[in-house]
């Protein structure tokens, strides 16, 4: 009894495999010339709360240096004397499937100055950013690590004397 109806299961697969019945097809499709002539329905965007960072990208790695030799952070802190030339924010970036790219945004007093687009060409990448400084320029510095599309990853807060 099994095998009979093993058999006219198998039998049924592969006659929808072969050649689908007319009940599987669907009636109200227009033919071919029809639906190219059809314009399309503008795509609607997912709903969602916020732009999500690619599966898996993440920061590993976040600081803000004096300077960087050999891709490796030098002289990290949290506080920075008012006459160093410049301030590089690095970071090692994890996860990213192909190409793609992070954005600095640097943050003066809460005010935006400078934001910078960094490639990221691999799934464990290093990377760095600067902006040159001026004694005038002392006070509260931030740096968000973003996706492409704005999705917060990583931020790091420091302060020029």
């Amino acid at each position: 009894m099994k095998a009979g109806i093993l058999g006219v299961l198998l039998a049924c697969y592969l006659l929808a495999w072969v050649a689908a019945p007319a009940w599987c097809e669907d009636q109200n499709q227009p033919a071919a010339q029809e639906a190219a002539a059809t314009p399309a329905a503008p795509a609607q965007p997912p709903v969602s709360a916020a732009p999500s960072a690619p599966i898996g990208v993440e920061i590993k790695e976040a600081v803000v240096c004096q300077d960087v030799v050999d891709r490796a952070p030098v002289g990290s802190a949290d506080v920075f004397s008012k006459d160093l030339p410049k301030v590089y924010c690095y970071c090692r970036v994890i996860g990213m499937q192909g190409e793609g790219a992070i954005v600095h945004n640097w943050y003066y007093q809460g005010a935006l100055k400078s934001s910078i687009k960094l490639p990221v060409r691999a799934a464990n990448w290093r990377t760095w950013s600067y902006k040159a400084m001026s004694p005038d320029q002392a006070g509260e510095w931030m740096v968000e690590i973003v996706t492409e599309s704005g999705t917060p990853l990583e931020s790091v807060v420091f302060m020029v004397q």
